[in-house]
């Protein structure tokens, strides 16, 4: 059998979306075929989740390579480092609100 938690669980945690609003769309992309059953009772991409993959970066290429045009590597990973921390304390600010009104 195959769960959606796994897809569930990742969109809530990026998007953070209440895990209804993301049960609620999560069977769509296993409808169109660009889900399905994987190791166990993973998700995975399928082949044809591939290919559309493949086609959305090849068409989207030439714009990322414009946005990202005079960035050095250098500039590009300080802000990933500096984006990833402040992901992680903003993911850390529920329990911590929690924390503070318990």
């Amino acid at each position: 059998m195959t769960t959606t938690a796994p897809l569930v669980d990742g969109v809530t945690g990026a998007l953070k979306v209440p895990a209804a609003d993301a049960h609620g769309t999560a069977g769509e992309p296993i409808a169109a075929g660009l889900l399905g059953a994987a190791e166990g009772s993973r998700i995975g991409i399928t082949d044809a989740g591939r290919r559309v993959y493949a086609e959305s970066s090849a068409e989207t290429a030439p714009l990322t390579a414009r946005i990202y045009a005079g960035i050095s590597e250098e500039d590009r990973a300080v802000t990933g480092r500096v984006l990833t921390l402040i992901t992680e304390r903003a993911d850390a600010e529920p329990a911590a609100l929690e924390a503070r009104q318990g």
